[in-house]
């Protein structure tokens, strides 16, 4: 698997876990992991600021909880007035956005432009 798209995994899966977080080694059992590659992922989604670990001790042993950071739980939300766009729901934008259709021709964008919102 490619290092962001684990990256990606790893995070929603903290996230998923909610406000109680996961212990490490549970985290690599659910993924996968071996501790090594686990350890640099943590690492960097904790240098970004989107986990927290919290040192406990289980069984005698210290481990850490991982939790999502507040701002990895947020849910972005987009202004209402993006949905009058009509762009954001056409089934050509990934052809507009390659180059192989020409927005400026559009007929839907053109009659969304010229309309009073």
């Amino acid at each position: 698997m490619q290092f962001d798209l684990l990256l990606k995994k790893v995070l929603e899966t903290i996230v998923n876990e909610g406000d109680s977080g996961i212990l490490q080694k549970e985290l690599w059992k659910k993924l996968g992991l071996d501790s090594r590659k686990g350890l640099k992922i943590i690492k960097r989604l904790e240098e970004q600021g989107l986990i927290e670990r919290e040192q406990v001790i289980q069984r005698g042993r210290k481990t850490y909880i991982v939790r999502a950071a507040h701002r990895a739980r947020k849910e972005i939300e987009l202004p209402a007035f993006l949905d009058e766009i009509p762009c954001f729901y056409c089934p050509n934008l990934a052809r507009c956005a390659s180059g192989e259709v020409d927005f400026l021709s559009c007929p839907l964008l053109k009659r969304w432009l010229e309309s009073d919102q």
